[in-house]
């Protein structure tokens, strides 16, 4: 690439991020909002049909600010929430597999398979952990 279609480059890049950003913001607004991302069937189709544009505009915003696509910016916040509830003594009753299911995932395979990805250890492995540094804690 030469240094002038670099150049190029960097102010499309610049353009596309500024034209999608109140997109993305709106997008992760909707997510948060009553903890939309829980419900399995709230999809970027469904995203651009409330907000009346179309999907393509979801994924260009998306991958521009979050890295990857809308599954996955999804499954994060799927993520940080089981990850809230394994860490909470109230859902200690509670199996992985309902934690993941409460937190949205369609599947035990699902979550387990998006939770090993982004923390490199097993729902349960994490649960051993997390109890293992409260317990620990608690007897300092």
């Amino acid at each position: 690439m030469t240094p002038k279609s670099e150049h190029t480059a960097r102010q499309a890049s610049g353009k596309r991020q500024a034209r999608t950003r109140p997109l993305y913001a709106q997008i992760c607004k909707m997510l948060e909002s009553g903890r939309r991302y829980r419900d399995t069937n709230f999809t970027a189709g469904r995203i651009a049909q409330e907000l009346s544009i179309h999907p393509r505009d979801i994924s260009e915003a998306v991958a521009t600010h979050f890295g990857d696509n809308f599954n996955a910016l999804v499954n994060s916040y799927r993520l940080r929430d089981a990850q809230r509830m394994i860490r909470q003594p109230r859902y200690s009753k509670y199996t992985l597999e309902e934690i993941g299911l409460l937190a949205g995932f369609n599947s035990r395979q699902s979550f387990y398979t998006a939770f090993g990805r982004a923390y490199h250890c097993t729902p349960k492995q994490y649960r051993a952990a997390t109890s293992d540094a409260q317990t620990s804690a608690s007897k300092s």
